[in-house]
């Protein structure tokens, strides 16, 4: 600090000592003024000693205790002043104020004062008349005022520091800055004020910590010029040059950090703001997402409620009449096999008993078709998934037809590997799918035909597949086999009569498994209806 004093008693014009006290406190509180107190003993003892006039050793120690007392007086006013004052850490532009004003200058005015009159009671003045007494007291409270300035937002700016915070732009524009100061100071003078302008820069580019780097080297070269005599501020009298100095670096100083400050309290703002559209925006899109969830929900409502209206129009027609003409067939067989009974031989009612018998058995299919149809659309069909025999499933099929495959001379071949005999499945719905696809197959194909099932493995499971070589049917039949708005019965070869729901409900019982179910064919050249299941051997 000896480059930053003067004669006659030592004293810094920048003393950054009293921003470390305060430093200190804002760490520590109050118990960090002892080492206050012993740090400025230290450093005030030799000035001291070496400036007394005539002081015996006891009053000597007194007075640079007294003088230490001060320091630490200042150092309690200024952490108070913080305490009461600033509530944000310098984060505002009134935080910034109260600091210059109170912690600052008012801290340093009160202690300066007390110490004045230290210094002058025990005669350190000796050589200096009133006037020069005051300016000597004016250069200490500026240099007081400067250091608690300089270093307290110096250090909070940069006490988080990484050395990735130190980029290399910033190390090139501030010996740029120390350079054009230099230049300025030696050649050019009355140029000086263009330092501020790098100063402003610095603190637009790296914001806070920018400009506090910028203002603690802008002083300290400053004073360090002005104390080698060179510069603006060298007058002849040591006084004048530093009143002058100080006079031109604090306002722009102080300027330089409130610039900074507002430019980063606007970023903040709008980063801010960018946030709470970004937020707003963000809930705009929920709420949108959230309405055309809602919208599509009631759509697919609509939807199924416009399929379950048509189902039920397609049930009731059902009902209406594939129910009614087998049992008005049945009703009629009965009134004319009671009214005319002894009128017919005994091989006119057994054929009329066979017809009653046909319309039975159909009636019966079909109630037994519609029930397990109503049971998977409501969802009451039991699904009871196990490890099932195709191969024997097949055989058991075969046995309960076996009169009509006789009849028509078909032959039934199964072409299943052993590998894939069993299936992971529902034994009852994948008999009945089975079944319908046989009988159906049996229904088209002329006489001495062939039937084959064939199991093969696929990517995405087992695939069972029923080829007959029957008369074919058309795509646009084709398209409508599985769709329950678009029944499809076809009279069979020999006048078999079909409900239509045979497949359609071959359909609900592939998809209950997971699977899917379809057809091709060809007109003369027979069907293939296929269905797959998902492998869970």
């Amino acid at each position: 600090m000896e480059f930053f004093s003067f004669q006659p008693v030592n004293l810094a014009v920048l003393w950054i000592p009293s921003g470390i006290g305060l430093i200190g406190c804002l760490f520590f509180g109050y118990s960090f003024l002892p080492v206050v107190w012993l740090a400025s003993f230290l450093a005030n003892k030799d000035g001291l000693i070496s400036s007394q006039h005539g002081l015996d050793t006891f009053t000597l120690y007194l007075s640079i205790c007294l003088t230490a007392g001060v320091d630490t007086l200042q150092s309690t006013l200024a952490y108070t002043f913080w305490i009461r004052k600033i509530r944000k850490g310098l984060s505002s532009a009134k935080d910034n104020f109260y600091f210059v004003a109170y912690v600052c200058f008012l801290s340093s005015v009160i202690s300066i004062l007390c110490l004045g009159g230290v210094l002058y009671s025990f005669g350190y003045f000796y050589k200096l008349n009133f006037s020069e007494m005051i300016r000597t007291l004016i250069v200490i409270i500026f240099g007081d005022t400067i250091g608690i300035f300089i270093t307290v937002p110096f250090f909070m700016a940069w006490r988080k520091f990484r050395f990735e915070d130190l980029s290399i732009r910033l190390i090139l524009w501030t010996f740029t800055f120390i350079f054009v100061q230099a230049i300025i100071v030696y050649h050019f003078p009355y140029l000086f004020f263009l330092s501020f302008l790098i100063l402003i820069y610095l603190g637009y580019r790296f914001q806070i910590r920018g400009v506090t780097l910028g203002v603690f080297l802008l002083y300290l070269s400053s004073i360090l010029m002005t104390r080698m005599g060179v510069g603006p501020f060298v007058y002849p009298g040591v006084f004048d040059s530093y009143i002058y100095l100080i006079s031109f670096l604090i306002p722009f100083s102080i300027l330089s950090e409130f610039i900074t400050l507002q430019y980063q309290r606007l970023i903040t703002y709008r980063f801010e703001l960018e946030k709470k559209v970004f937020d707003r925006t963000k809930l705009l899109r929920k709420q949108v997402f959230e309405k055309n969830n809602a919208i599509e929900a009631l759509h697919n409502s609509e939807k199924l409620l416009s399929e379950s209206n048509r189902t039920k129009d397609i049930f009731f027609s059902i009902i209406a009449h594939d129910l009614r003409n087998p049992l008005g067939a049945f009703k009629q067989l009965a009134e004319i096999m009671y009214e005319d009974f002894d009128s017919h031989t005994d091989l006119e009612k057994k054929d009329t008993i066979f017809e009653i018998q046909n319309s039975a058995s159909m009636l019966y299919g079909l109630l037994e078709q519609l029930l397990d149809w109503a049971r998977t659309q409501t969802g009451n069909m039991p699904f009871r998934p196990k490890q099932v025999n195709l191969i024997n499933l097949i055989s058991k099929i075969t046995e309960q037809i076996e009169s009509t495959i006789k009849k028509k001379s078909i032959r039934i071949i199964t072409e299943i590997p052993s590998e894939l005999a069993y299936i992971y499945a529902d034994s009852e719905m994948i008999q009945a799918v089975l079944r319908n696809l046989i009988t159906n197959s049996i229904k088209f194909t002329n006489e001495n035909g062939e039937i084959k099932v064939i199991a093969k493995q696929d990517e995405d499971g087992i695939r069972v597949e029923c080829h007959d070589n029957g008369v074919g049917m058309g795509s646009s039949d084709l398209e409508k086999l599985f769709r329950v708005d678009a029944q499809v019965t076809s009279i069979g070869l020999e006048g078999e009569k079909g409900t239509g729901l045979g497949l359609i409900l071959c359909s609900e019982f592939i998809k209950l498994h997971g699977g899917e179910i379809w057809a091709t064919s060809e007109k003369g050249k027979g069907t293939i209806v296929s269905f797959r299941l998902p492998d869970k051997r």
